[in-house]
């Protein structure tokens, strides 16, 4: 017998979000989260976690990467260079200077759709560090399951 896929649809961003922090190993390994809905300045940040090197990491999603994400998250990252005193008090477990040289956080987008355009405005930021993940939630002979992909 085959296998057969049938597409599950997404309602809301906060199934989404449980999407991501349920199978969090699949977005990358030693991932894990360690806050949701956090305002950094003005900007709400969906997820912050912490890779497997304890570098912070800001996960924005969505069903469409678009110019309010990439503003949002922009607005939130910058927020962490500008505050590094306060992220170190929010997330002490989360290695924020490499000796006496600050680190940045890495910046996760992880959406339904990613349209050339995004991409296009995203090349032209200075993140570091920075992931485009497109994600597709799947029913597999009748099992759910969630697939990331790198764009």
């Amino acid at each position: 017998m085959g296998l057969t896929f049938r597409k599950l649809e997404v309602r809301d961003l906060r199934e989404i979000e449980s999407l991501i922090t349920e199978n969090v190993e699949s977005v990358e390994p030693g991932l894990r989260i360690i806050d949701s809905c956090v305002l950094l300045g003005h900007a709400r940040i969906d997820l912050v976690g912490l890779d497997s090197k304890d570098s912070l990491v800001l996960l924005a999603l969505g069903f469409t990467a678009n110019d309010e994400i990439l503003l949002r998250v922009l607005d939130g990252y910058s927020w962490c260079l500008e505050y590094p005193d306060t992220i170190r008090r929010l997330y002490p477990k989360a290695r924020t200077k490499v000796g006496r040289t600050e680190r940045p956080p890495r910046v996760v987008f992880i959406a339904e759709a990613t349209p050339d355009s995004f991409l296009r405005k995203l090349k032209q930021f200075s993140f570091p560090e920075v992931d485009c993940l497109r994600f597709l939630n799947l029913e597999v002979n009748g099992t759910a399951a969630v697939f990331f992909e790198t764009v």
